[in-house]
């Protein structure tokens, strides 16, 4: 991963490590569905995404991959 992109990751981590919640509105956050009662969301950092995972208590990143390579087929839809 670039490391422009790890910069911006990491501030995300920050603010997710604040409030796992609610982000800022410079985060491009998106919810793709539910997966066992948790919520999974894409956060997208130029061409690259993140996949987490929130349980109400904390988030786990599940995946790091440039958009042509993240795989979203094997998510959930809701």
């Amino acid at each position: 991963m670039p490391r422009p992109i790890l910069v911006e990751f990491a501030e995300i981590f920050r603010w997710l490590q604040r409030n796992p919640t609610r982000l800022p509105p410079w985060v491009n956050q998106k919810l793709l569905g539910e997966e066992r009662g948790h919520r999974v969301y894409r956060i997208r950092v130029s061409d690259w995404r993140g996949v987490d995972v929130f349980d109400g208590d904390a988030v786990r990143f599940t995946r790091f991959r440039p958009r042509k390579d993240i795989g979203y087929g094997a998510l959930p839809k809701s």
